[in-house]
């Protein structure tokens, strides 16, 4: 299996890395600008975080829509790349009404498959101004935190998947269990 990991600069894209390699995946990371038959290579894609706006930037984010609206893979969008795969898909994302910098705690409405086996209630590391506001077409809400209604999302297919918190980083509990459960999905 070989992971296909987007990189928009944020803080934390180097932990997503660390993380798949200590649970032994093949990851690569994919340049914004690539060409997208080069990503067709890849079995799974994630989309990390990073500082853009996507309603407002979305042009500095190169062929990254392509790639979420033509890729026939399983995707994981952290931060941003949650952010991004809802716009792209039909969603609506905005200006936060309280946005979230270091801890939240998070609340499980649905414990699909990216969530399985997390507690009800965990803490999560959040770094954001912009969220979820609806979810796209065919996706549910499946977490909240008390300022962000949106912290997890999935499509009705269990294939596309968003967190706004971040998986990556030490602070979120159990974080690696969510990068365990969307490789599951990318070995299906």
């Amino acid at each position: 299996m070989k992971v296909g990991l987007v990189y928009y600069g944020g803080q934390y894209n180097h932990l997503i890395l660390k993380n798949l390699k200590y649970l032994g995946v093949e990851v690569e990371v994919v340049n914004i600008n690539a060409d997208l038959e080069y990503t067709k290579k890849f079995d799974c894609m994630i989309f990390s975080g990073g500082p853009y706006s996507v309603e407002q930037e979305i042009n500095k984010m190169g062929n990254s829509p392509l790639f979420v609206k033509e890729l026939s893979v399983p995707k994981l969008g952290i931060c941003l790349g949650h952010q991004l795969l809802a716009y792209v898909l039909g969603g609506k994302v905005g200006k936060a009404n309280n946005p979230e910098f270091g801890l939240a705690r998070i609340t499980i409405d649905d414990h699909d498959t990216i969530l399985q086996g997390l507690k009800k209630e965990f803490n999560a590391w959040e770094s954001h101004n912009d969220e979820v506001k609806e979810v796209p077409p065919g996706f549910f809400a499946i977490a909240h935190s008390e300022n962000t209604k949106v912290e997890a999302m999935v499509n009705k297919d269990s294939s596309i998947f968003g967190v706004q918190f971040h998986p990556e980083v030490k602070h979120t509990e159990d974080g690696i269990e969510i990068f365990k459960n969307f490789l599951t999905v990318c070995k299906k």
